[in-house]
């Protein structure tokens, strides 16, 4: 009997050192996780303060933190009423400022593409439509012009008036296909005026290309430049064909309608 209970004794203590290990390692595992959770919160809340003070509403550290652990602890100080009520006071502050320095960085982007505009038009070499959209002939093609409802296929860049490039085909290599009628009102009176062949630079008025709203890098109120290449136009039974006009949703995303 003393042999047997030996090796039970050793084996039970393995056992114990065992499972303790296992304990200590969920707990560490536990520890870890509540304190991602914790981190992850106060990570998406420094964000918040940070974005808020830039629009110059400042927050009492302090006091997020009490509303944190109350709001933990199920012993608010405000009701939910009240917490709508505070919160959507703020987000109402919040938003008239964020409005005001959208509108005043539209106003300033708007004046300088006026500037712009009329530096422009003074260039020898440039004509300007009735519409206002300015363009220049760099190629002149031989080939027929396409009309609106066709779907024409491009090289171009697209820029800023300080040259930042926002779109360019040439890096990808391939020319874009889109339908005149989904462009933006600046693509589909220009490239009804180039025969096919031709390379021509316009620029753009904001209410011919993305309004006082822009898109993506392109802000509200902003003149654009682009350099286009007209290669091909197809009349709409043949633009289904191939690369088709549903290439415009996809590729041309950038020149969609504004108007």
């Amino acid at each position: 009997m003393k042999m047997i209970a030996k090796p039970m004794m050793i084996s039970l203590a393995v056992a114990v050192c065992f499972s303790a290990s296992v304990v200590a390692k969920q707990e560490q595992t536990l520890n870890e996780e509540s304190y991602a959770i914790g981190a992850s919160l106060g990570k998406y809340l420094n964000g918040q303060i940070v974005t808020q003070k830039e629009f110059g509403l400042d927050v009492e550290l302090e006091q997020i933190i009490q509303g944190f652990t109350d709001a933990v602890n199920g012993d608010l100080k405000l009701d939910n009423d009240a917490l709508v009520d505070v919160l959507n006071a703020r987000a109402k502050v919040l938003n008239e400022v964020k409005k005001e320095r959208r509108d005043a960085l539209v106003a300033e982007v708007a004046q300088a593409s006026v500037d712009y505009l009329d530096e422009n038009r003074a260039k020898q070499g440039v004509s300007v439509t009735e519409s206002g959209l300015q363009y220049e002939v760099l190629v002149q093609g031989q080939g027929d012009k396409p009309a609106r409802e066709d779907a024409v296929t491009v090289h171009y860049k697209g820029q800023l008036i300080d040259g930042t490039v926002f779109q360019d085909t040439h890096e990808a290599g391939e020319p874009k296909q889109v339908a005149l009628i989904n462009s933006i009102a600046g693509w589909e009176e220009g490239l009804q005026l180039m025969p096919i062949g031709s390379t021509y630079r316009f620029t753009i008025p904001a209410e011919l290309a993305y309004g006082t709203e822009g898109m993506g890098v392109i802000p509200g109120g902003a003149a654009v430049v682009f350099e286009i290449e007209l290669i091909e136009s197809n009349k709409p039974g043949q633009a289904h064909q191939g690369m088709g006009m549903g290439m415009g949703n996809a590729g041309m995303s950038g020149m969609f309608h504004q108007k």
